[in-house]
């Protein structure tokens, strides 16, 4: 096996545990880094692609200085006939650790369940893709099979784009590492609910469908006029503020009879009656 290692550099405790698991199926294995390095041009990672490092690629993801690639420790594990699994799940956990320690001032992230708006959902993603181990994007890409465009999920993380769609949720947990029924229907009502609420309870077959209409009292008598959208929600999201029976009419065929065609903003006030002022003679 070649000298002996140098002692395991000071770190916490989840990367402790990934490099003294690494040390031990090494020693196991019997083998030096040289002949680790050896076993990793002929091995394949099992998500694709070469499993190809160095022996010095190999020394450093085992000392504890700083949380190795991804890559390096499925490598390593593979070398050594170990469990890629095992090795993936302690870098996670490592890789998490350390972006704890980068975001203390941050508020936590509400779990999926409970999840009530966008704001929350993407808090909530972020979370997620954390504990996976901020892979990159373009490897979140690979793994769906396309699915999720690494631009896209870029934006979604860097919170760009705040209203990711349910197709995207569902890929993204996924990829994520979620799995089984009951956990993905987590994530599909925790959109729903975000969407529920982005539309203020409206069905989103009736959004967008036609322009919406509310009552106005204007000169003349009540008027029907179109509603813009404006911000209700107290996280900032668009909403629509609608009446339901008016919705109902606007579906039938014909739609509304509309006496007046403009936005509200647009609607002038009625103009008080001027009242004719006569001087007294003294």
């Amino acid at each position: 096996m070649g000298r002996a290692e140098n002692p395991i550099a000071p770190c916490d405790k989840a990367l402790q545990a990934l490099v003294q698991w690494l040390r031990d199926q090494r020693t196991r294995a019997g083998l030096s880094y040289a002949q680790l390095a050896e076993r990793t041009q002929h091995l394949a990672l099992p998500g694709g692609g070469q499993a190809r490092c160095s022996a010095d690629t190999l020394a450093r993801a085992a000392s504890g200085l700083v949380v190795p690639r991804h890559r390096a420790v499925l490598a390593y594990a593979l070398a050594c006939e170990a469990d890629p699994a095992e090795a993936e799940r302690l870098w996670k956990r490592a890789r998490y650790q350390q972006s704890m320690a980068d975001r203390r001032n941050e508020e936590p992230a509400p779990h999926v369940r409970y999840v009530r708006n966008f704001a929350e959902l993407r808090a909530a993603l972020v979370e997620l893709y954390r504990k996976d181990g901020s892979r990159p994007y373009e490897e979140l890409e690979k793994a769906s099979g396309g699915v999720l465009a690494h631009s896209t999920v870029a934006r979604v993380i860097s919170g760009i784009s705040g209203q990711p769609t349910r197709e995207f949720v569902l890929a993204f947990a996924q990829v994520c590492g979620v799995r089984g029924a009951v956990a993905l229907n987590d994530w599909r009502d925790a959109w729903d609910r975000a969407e529920e609420r982005r539309s203020s309870g409206i069905p989103r077959s009736l959004i967008r469908r036609r322009s919406s209409v509310r009552t106005e009292q204007a000169k003349g008598g009540r008027v029907e006029v179109y509603l813009d959208r404006v911000r209700l929600n107290d996280d900032g999201q668009e909403t629509w503020q609608l009446r339901q029976d008016l919705i109902a009419r606007a579906d039938r065929p014909g739609g509304l009879p509309l006496q007046v065609k403009h936005r509200p903003r647009q609607l002038k006030s009625i103009p008080r009656p001027r009242t004719r002022h006569t001087a007294t003679r003294s």
